[in-house]
């Protein structure tokens, strides 16, 4: 795991096997959700999940939180946030 300012990436990499992981990330461009379909435009983020043996998701915010990938979480100044884990 590396940080990138305030941003932590993961690469998903065990030795020579890839892993499950979720990222946040923001569209450059268009991009269309995996789930519903609806088309992202910059600067929207969306999760990119990668599961083990399934093709890589793109999910736009509202299906990342149905899915369970988007949860709220408290920061260190006890602010209500969103995040993708």
């Amino acid at each position: 795991m590396r940080k990138l300012g305030k941003y932590a990436i993961s690469s998903g990499l065990r030795g020579d096997k890839m892993t499950s992981w979720v990222s946040g990330l923001i569209v450059t461009g268009e991009l269309k959700c995996d789930g519903c379909d609806k088309v992202m435009r910059h600067p929207e983020r969306y999760g990119y999940i990668c599961e083990e043996g399934h093709p890589p998701l793109h999910l736009c915010d509202d299906c990342s939180r149905t899915r369970g990938y988007l949860k709220q979480k408290r920061d260190e100044k006890g602010r209500e946030v969103e995040t993708l884990l």
